[in-house]
């Protein structure tokens, strides 16, 4: 009998097919690089708000109590000092570290910096961490082990190679630019590890035989938002949103990593994958959550997807030859000698303009030439044949630029205008000194793509790691961690463990309150967004009822955690902001409760049942502490 006249035929998968999949291309490295600048600075920027509660000595955990909650291997610069000059310093620091990644200037010790900074801003307030930070922690850790500055970027501007030729291309702009290396397995294998273990941990009823999740997700009145809520009336197709959201966590890392039919199958992965988040960001109040989930499925974007977009863009005259667009028939022309200027416009043409715009000396045409000298300025043309000079070539040159065309429509108003041209001409008049600036600063430096041995053997070291401490993570493997696992995955800050919404989904919504009283006996509200009399409405909606989600993270650690120092230093806080202000002593605060209300979520359709419980009781002076005490 002849198998292959009934067998169905098995597609071969070569080594080439397998190094595609692993691979990663470098202009998805470049929205990669992007998207975390601008998640790391977004992060920055919302925590920055409430820097002196949360990250001093004079806010909710002071520095003496975080080792009793964390432990040693968590490590935090920010514990040097429990000012807040301290941490407004490291917070600036890591903003500089930030946009240095965003622009690729000195990218790796920029993507080092950012990573050290994240992980230390981590350590100092663990009570404040959700799922996101955990993903962009490990997410910005692999970043160390990619050429993130291979495209797009200041370093890719300003190398060797450019010096002599401004023009030269070492490869076609439309060509594949894959990327393979340890790091780009490790890192493939770490984005896809978060769909993959959150769907093995979903364990509970409600995900696999009640399918009744997705409702009580959406019924979480401290999560839901108003669309989440209004959702919340189709409990069938809440059921259904709840087998969508297993199958796609099951099903989608399997289609990235499939050689077939590619990339088709890794596009739809992806998509799907994508469907998540954005449904989750929609529905619920997560935070950055989705954005940096985001930022790392743009990792696995095929370079198959850039060509498609450049075929698409692309026009071809009828004997088939490529017909340059607009934007590449601009031209910038320089002041020749002038090495500064040189790589002013590398840089700007390598961040705003397609690669096969030229750039050439101005003395290499007269018309251009007489134009430089007239004007003591560059000189740039566009399709027209028009020429600008000064700012308004600056700005000219941001409008050409997809993304960052508002900046160049904001460059041309007046004052800005006016701003620019005097910054011009300082900058003109002051070459020579911008030139030596320029030599140190910005030094013609090669981009290595060829990733080196010591790099690799590291990255696999990581990759066993990850790996093992997800695999041990999961129910039946409790307490069998290896140490050494545990120890190198907590102090390189990349432990991860994926439970959102796993075992099974909160079932209870719940908003806080915290009456204290006053020497002279009075009552009063130390959470300022709710009362905690009885008749007091706090409205269809909690998440108004915290100061964002850091805060309603942060009093769910209060209500939830098992060490009481947590609740205590909440206490001190409180009585610190009452008692800090300049106050008659009979207003004092002399003692406060923490409490929460709750509301569980039925399927029933019954109102949801309230319940109330103290978590904690403090005293601000000694002379209030209960006698057994």
């Amino acid at each position: 009998m002849n198998l292959d006249t009934w067998l169905p035929k098995i597609p071969k998968v070569s080594l080439i097919d397998l190094r595609s999949v692993f691979s990663i291309d470098l202009r998805s490295l470049v929205v990669f690089r992007v998207m975390l600048a601008l998640v790391i600075l977004a992060d920055l920027a919302l925590r920055s708000a409430d820097l002196t509660v949360f990250y001093t000595d004079t806010g909710v955990l002071p520095r003496r109590d975080v080792l009793s909650i964390s432990g040693s291997a968590y490590w935090s610069l920010h514990h040097a000092n429990g000012e807040w000059w301290w941490q407004a310093l490291l917070f600036v620091i890591a903003a500089i570290f930030a946009l240095c990644l965003l622009v690729g200037y000195r990218t790796r010790l920029a993507t080092v910096g950012s990573f050290v900074l994240l992980a230390s801003l981590m350590n100092r307030n663990p009570l404040l961490l959700q799922g996101g930070d955990q993903l962009l922690a490990v997410i910005c850790f692999w970043a160390m082990f990619l050429p993130l500055g291979a495209r797009r970027s200041i370093d890719a501007a300003i190398q060797p190679f450019r010096r002599d030729d401004p023009n030269r291309l070492r490869h076609a702009p439309d060509d594949a630019q894959p990327y393979f290396s340890v790091a780009t397995i490790a890192v493939i294998f770490q984005v896809l590890y978060l769909y993959t273990f959150t769907a093995f941990l979903k364990t509970g009823d409600a995900w696999t035989s009640r399918f009744d999740a997705a409702y009580y997700a959406v019924s979480l009145q401290h999560f839901a938002t108003p669309i989440g809520h209004w959702f919340s009336q189709f409990e069938g197709v809440l059921k259904l949103a709840t087998l969508f959201v297993l199958f796609v966590e099951f099903v989608g890392p399997v289609l990235v990593l499939l050689p077939f039919l590619w990339p088709r199958l890794r596009i739809i992965g992806l998509l799907l994958l994508a469907s998540l988040h954005v449904a989750f960001g929609l529905m619920l109040h997560i935070g950055l959550f989705p954005l940096i989930d985001l930022t790392s499925l743009s990792l696995l974007l095929p370079g198959a997807l850039w060509a498609w977009l450049a075929a698409r863009r692309m026009r071809t005259d009828e004997n088939g030859n490529r017909i340059p667009t607009r934007r590449e028939r601009i031209i910038i022309h320089y002041d020749e000698g002038c090495t500064f200027c040189l790589k002013t416009c590398l840089i700007l043409r390598e961040l705003l303009l397609p690669p096969r715009v030229r750039i050439v000396t101005a003395q290499s045409d007269p018309r251009i030439q007489e134009i430089l000298e007239r004007e003591n300025s560059w000189v740039v043309t566009d399709a027209d044949g028009k020429t600008h000079v000064h700012w308004h070539a600056m700005a000219f040159l941001f409008r050409q630029s997809p993304l960052l065309k508002p900046i160049g429509w904001v460059m041309e108003f007046p004052p800005f205008m006016m701003l620019g041209n005097i910054l011009y001409r300082w900058t003109g008049n002051n070459r020579i000194a911008m030139g030596a600036f320029t030599s140190r600063t910005l030094p013609w430096v090669p981009v290595r793509l060829r990733p080196t041995l010591a790099g690799s053997i590291l990255a696999l070291f990581f990759f066993y790691i990850v790996s093992a401490f997800n695999v041990y993570g999961m129910p039946g493997l409790r307490g069998k961690m290896p140490k050494h696992v545990d120890h190198v995955a907590r102090a390189a800050r990349i432990d991860q463990r994926w439970d959102m919404f796993a075992p099974f989904p909160l079932t209870l919504s719940s908003y806080p309150s915290a009456p204290g009283k006053l020497r002279n006996g009075e009552t009063v509200e130390l959470y300022p967004l709710t009362r905690s009399t009885a008749e007091w409405d706090p409205g269809e909606h909690f998440y108004p009822l915290f100061e964002g989600y850091r805060w309603r993270k942060y009093l769910g650690r209060v209500d939830s955690h098992k060490n009481n120092v947590v609740r205590r230093a909440f206490g001190d806080y409180l009585c610190r902001s009452w008692n800090g202000q300049t106050r008659a002593r009979d207003t004092q605060l002399a003692t406060l409760q923490v409490r929460f209300i709750k509301f569980r979520t039925n399927t029933d359709g019954l109102p949801k049942e309230r319940t109330e419980r103290m978590v904690w009781r403090h005293w601000c002076f000694k002379e209030f502490a209960p006698k057994d005490v």
